[in-house]
C-alpha cells in the first residue's frame, strides 16, 4: 500500500484497519497483528506483513507469536489464584515454599511479584553469552543466581529481574503439584477459552511467526532454547487469545475482582519505566482519567504489548515478529481512536517530560506547516508545493471533514512545536506537537524527495 495513502490525513477519516495498514512500513517488523476488546467483546482483529519472509507467508489474526514478558501476567495470575485459595501467603518468605534457597530468606512472595527482591537478573547475561542455545532447568537457573549476593536489601528498591518469575513459577508447581504448563492449561487457558496459546513450543502444523533481528533484513533471530524463559517469557499466543485472557481477567473468570484489583493497587514506582508503576505482574500507567494495566514483552525476534483499561473492559494487543517492533505505534493508534481526550493528555505529558527542549532545525519549514494547518482551519488549501495526489484529495468537502473530525473542538492553532524528523523510504517525515486554544494534537508531515507535501496525519 503506497505512500499516497498519507493524503487520507487523520486516522479518524478512515477505518482503523486502513490506518494500521498505513503504519506497516513504520512498524520495524516484517509483520504484526492487533486486537481490540471493547465492552468485553473483541471488536477488531487486524494483521499485516509476513510471518515468514522467505516464503511470503502472511501474518493473519490467527498467527502465533512469542509474547515474551507478557508471560509474567500469566505467572502472576497463577500465583494470585493460589493466594485466593489460601495456599500462598504474599507476605511469606520465599524459603517457606523453596527452602533450598536459604540466601533469599528475607525476600517475600510480594517482592518477587513486584521486582523488589534484590535477586539479580539472570537472563540478559545468559542471552549475551550464548548460553541460551542449550537447554537448562528452572532449578539450575536459580541455583546459579542464589550463589550471588543480592543487588540490594529486599523491598527497598525496584529492579526488573526475570529471576523473580522463575522462582514464582517453581512455587506454583510445588503448591499445585503439577508442572506450571499443566497448571496454566487447566486453570487459565481453558477457563479463558484460549485455544491457540502454548508454553515453550507450539504443536507442529500451527501457524507460528518466525522472529527477525531487524526489519528489511531476512535475518532470523535465535531466541534460544525455551527452557531459559520458564515462567518469565515462554508463552506463545495470538492476539485473539490474549484478548480472551484480558477479558477473563477483567470479567472475573480467572480472579475475583478484589484479587485482580489487588494486583493493580500494589503498584509502586518502577525505575526505568517512566511514569509507569509496577504491581503484581502488571505495569500500571496513567492515561488521562483512565489507567492502563498490562505488560510489554520482548524476546530476540519478537516484541509485544498488551494493555487493558479494566473499568471499561477495554484492551489492545499488538504482536510483531522483530526485536525492534514499534509496539507503541499500533497501540497508540488504537488508543487515540477510542480515547482521543486521554491520548491527547498522554502526549502532552510526554512532551512536557522531555529532558531538554528540541531545537527546530528548519524554522521556515515549521512556518510552512503552520500556514498549511491554519489554511485548513479556514477551509482552504494554501500550500503552493503539494504533491498531485494530495492536491486532488484535498477537495473542499475533504477539508471540511478534516476540520470536523480532526480539529473539532480544538479552537485556533497557536503554534507547532518541532519534536523530531527522520527519513523513511526516501520520504522526509517531521513530527510536531500542535498547540491549539483548547487542546493539543501530535501531527506528522511528510515531504517527498522534491520537497512537496505529500501527506500529514495524526501520530
Amino acid at each position: 500500500m503506497g505512500r499516497s495513502l498519507h493524503v487520507l490525513l487523520a486516522a479518524a477519516l478512515v477505518p482503523l484497519a486502513s490506518s494500521l495498514q498505513i503504519l506497516q512500513p513504520q512498524s520495524h517488523a516484517p509483520g504484526f497483528a492487533v486486537a481490540v476488546v471493547r465492552d468485553g467483546r473483541i471488536v477488531e482483529r487486524f494483521a499485516a506483513g509476513d510471518a515468514d519472509v522467505a516464503n511470503s507467508r502472511p501474518v493473519t489474526p490467527q498467527t502465533i507469536f512469542h509474547i515474551g514478558s507478557i508471560t509474567k501476567m500469566f505467572t502472576a495470575t497463577a500465583v494470585m489464584q493460589l493466594v485466593q485459595k489460601g495456599k500462598i501467603d504474599l507476605r511469606a518468605p520465599v524459603t517457606q515454599y523453596l527452602p533450598q534457597f536459604a540466601a533469599w530468606r528475607g525476600v517475600t512472595i510480594a517482592e518477587l511479584l513486584e521486582h523488589r527482591s534484590g535477586i539479580p537478573n539472570y537472563l540478559d547475561a545468559a542471552i549475551a553469552s550464548g548460553r541460551t542455545a542449550k537447554p537448562t532447568t528452572p532449578q539450575a537457573i536459580l541455583r546459579a543466581i542464589a550463589a550471588e549476593p543480592l543487588d540490594f536489601t529486599p523491598g527497598t528498591h525496584f529492579e526488573y529481574s526475570n529471576t523473580n518469575y522463575v522462582a514464582l513459577g517453581l512455587i506454583v508447581e510445588r503448591i499445585a503439584g503439577e508442572s506450571l504448563a499443566a497448571y496454566e492449561r487447566r486453570a487459565i487457558f481453558r477457563p479463558a477459552k484460549m485455544r491457540a496459546t502454548f508454553v515453550s513450543v507450539a504443536p507442529v502444523g500451527r501457524a507460528v511467526a518466525l522472529g527477525y533481528a531487524a526489519r528489511g533484513k531476512a535475518t532470523i533471530a535465535k531466541p534460544g532454547n525455551p527452557s531459559w524463559y520458564f515462567a518469565c517469557g515462554d508463552i506463545l499466543s495470538t492476539v485473539g487469545d490474549l484478548a480472551r485472557f484480558d477479558r477473563a481477567l477483567m470479567d472475573g473468570t480467572l480472579l475475583a475482582p478484589a484479587t485482580f484489583s489487588e494486583m493493580v493497587k500494589a503498584a509502586r514506582p518502577a525505575t526505568g519505566f517512566g511514569d509507569a508503576r509496577y504491581g503484581y505482574g502488571v505495569e500500571i500507567e496513567p492515561f488521562g482519567d483512565r489507567t492502563l494495566v498490562g505488560h510489554h514483552g520482548g524476546l530476540p525476534g519478537f516484541a509485544a504489548d498488551d494493555q487493558m483499561i479494566p473499568q471499561d473492559r477495554f484492551a489492545v494487543i499488538a504482536l510483531g515478529n522483530a526485536s525492534n517492533f514499534a509496539t507503541y505505534r499500533p497501540k497508540n493508534l488504537v488508543l487515540e481512536r477510542y480515547y482521543p481526550k486521554q491520548f491527547a493528555k498522554m502526549v502532552i505529558a510526554e512532551h512536557a517530560a522531555s529532558a531538554k527542549p528540541v531545537a527546530d532545525p528548519n524554522p521556515a519549514l515549521t512556518r510552512r506547516f503552520t500556514a498549511f494547518v491554519r489554511g485548513l482551519l479556514a477551509g482552504k488549501q494554501v500550500d503552493a508545493h503539494v504533491a498531485p495526489q494530495m492536491a486532488a484529495a484535498l477537495t473542499p468537502s475533504a477539508i471540511a471533514q478534516v476540520d470536523a473530525q480532526l480539529f473539532k473542538g480544538l479552537g485556533p492553532l497557536r503554534r507547532l512545536t518541532y519534536r523530531d524528523r527522520f527519513i523513511s523510504d526516501g520520504y522526509h517525515e517531521y513530527d510536531y506537537l500542535a498547540s491549539f486554544a483548547d487542546g493539543y494534537l501530535p501531527l506528522r508531515f511528510v515531504l517527498d524527495r522534491n520537497g512537496a507535501l505529500t501527506g500529514f496525519f495524526k501520530q
